[in-house]
């Protein structure tokens, strides 16, 4: 994503504010990410902010396909189910511009034991049209997102403090560490935590369509870095990152 394509972090909150104020979107949409404890405490991270990511069941994206279509943010060329290398038309999420910050829009849904998280990269913003998936172990929906009151009262959806700490330590970046710190403020459940890194530990990553070979899906595998939505070189044929599940380099 190119420096034109960043927000502050106040353009990003609100973007994020107008999604997570949204009624139709309510206990709907999760905002996960850099920017989620900001938008938590209300404070300001000082840095620019590549999208604002949130995660969303798989079963509730037809409500927030209809919602950015009333409020016309909906994009059909940033519609993962209508990429030309997504054959099947499966729903790998949606990116919009709200108030001309790029959000995104990721589904997820729990299956034999995983949590399974989908993602897509468009040309549009990547360079490069792509699906990814990312798959965790044993992290069940409470502990990977839930609601809690903002400073204003509004009560939200958002990943739980102990999922966006455990995909920010697992990345790994200097940009984190100022998160990390406020993300300590609110405190974390030990036991929750410890669950939740055991979890992302497991995290592997695929990317099952690719425009350079669309019929040649690529193998699961553990990852370190936290999944990106908007890295500009496209992947190898083994997804390096991407698809998400509770962080992103860009965020």
């Amino acid at each position: 994503m190119s420096e034109q394509d960043t927000a502050s972090c106040a353009q990003a909150k609100t973007a994020a504010l107008r999604v997570l104020r949204a009624p139709e979107l309510s206990g709907k949409v999760f905002l996960e990410g850099g920017l989620m404890p900001w938008v938590l405490g209300g404070g300001d991270s000082g840095r620019k902010h590549g999208d604002v990511d949130f995660s969303v069941r798989l079963a509730d994206m037809p409500v927030v396909r209809t919602w950015l279509e009333s409020a016309g943010h909906y994009d059909p060329d940033l519609d993962s189910r209508r990429l030309a290398c997504n054959a099947a038309g499966e729903d790998f999420g949606m990116h919009a511009r709200i108030d001309g910050v790029l959000a995104s829009f990721a589904p997820f849904f729990l299956r034999d034991g995983l949590l399974i998280q989908r993602n897509a990269q468009h040309r549009a913003f990547a360079g490069y049209d792509a699906l990814l998936e990312a798959t965790i172990e044993g992290l069940a929906e409470e502990d990977f997102v839930e609601m809690r009151k903002l400073p204003d009262g509004t009560r939200a959806g958002v990943s739980t403090v102990e999922a966006c700490r455990a995909a920010k330590m697992a990345s790994d970046r200097p940009k984190d560490l100022a998160d990390i710190t406020e993300l300590d403020r609110f405190g974390w459940d030990e036991v929750r935590m410890e669950r939740v890194a055991g979890a992302f530990a497991t995290m592997g990553v695929r990317c099952p369509a690719h425009e350079k070979w669309c019929a040649t899906p690529a193998p699961a595998r553990p990852q370190r870095p936290m999944p990106s939505p908007r890295s500009t070189a496209p992947p190898p044929p083994r997804a390096r990152r991407s698809a998400r599940a509770g962080s992103s380099p860009g965020s």
